[in-house]
């Protein structure tokens, strides 16, 4: 992690997601939910991948279980935590991302990663494709003792970084994230992508095509 203080955090900030933004991960959980559905002979289908999409980590968690119960199978949450370690250590990172994030970095930002992810996935990914060093920090929903990214995670870490709204920039690729964010004046930015089932709710935001489009901000 960068060796800075908060005394010396520089006004240029910038929270960045990870998944979809950062890592392009999308058929990364894709193969691993697959796989996780196999050892109770689930098909993965359209719908199931639907409502993923639409819950949280948490909330995806029990309804995996939920359709294992079905099938008369106990749901292994730990199996899948070490099925997602292994894949996050092999994470491909989106087009452009490292040189966007060197960028960034010498133009003054400090970083944050803004995860729904659990923590040490996000520095696993991180640090096997080497781009670590670029981030001041990394701060996990899930970590912080909320399901979701809620206006109550923003301004709590709005609170404990000691940060005013209108320093920061937002990029996501979610909408309803960009919106909870927006409750506490943080201005975001949609990264578009049309691997994401509800890449079409971008409209209601600031969108962009590719990194690189940040650059003509």
């Amino acid at each position: 992690m960068l060796p800075l203080s908060l005394k010396n955090k520089a006004e240029k900030v910038i929270f960045l997601d990870l998944d979809g933004v950062v890592f392009d991960s999308y058929g990364l959980w894709d193969e691993v939910i697959e796989q996780v559905l196999s050892h109770a002979n689930i098909p993965y289908t359209q719908s199931i991948k639907k409502q993923l999409w639409r819950l949280n980590m948490i909330e995806a968690q029990e309804y995996l279980a939920s359709l294992f119960a079905q099938q008369n199978v106990v749901y292994q949450a730990k199996k899948v935590k070490e099925q997602l370690v292994k894949a996050y250590q092999k994470v491909l990172l989106m087009p452009q991302s490292t040189e966007f994030l060197a960028d960034l970095s010498r133009e003054g930002y400090v970083i944050y990663a803004v995860t729904s992810n659990y923590d040490d996935l996000a520095k696993i990914g991180l640090e096997s494709k080497g781009v670590l060093k670029y981030f001041f920090k990394i701060y996990s929903c899930i970590e912080e003792g909320f399901a979701d990214k809620t206006k109550d995670f923003f301004r709590n870490l709005l609170e404990k970084e000691g940060l005013k709204s209108e320093q920061i920039i937002y990029l996501e690729d979610s909408v309803r994230n960009l919106e909870e964010a927006a409750r506490c004046g943080i201005k975001g930015i949609y990264l578009s992508n049309t691997d994401n089932p509800q890449d079409n709710q971008g409209q209601r935001c600031y969108t962009i095509r590719c990194l690189n489009d940040f650059k003509k901000l």
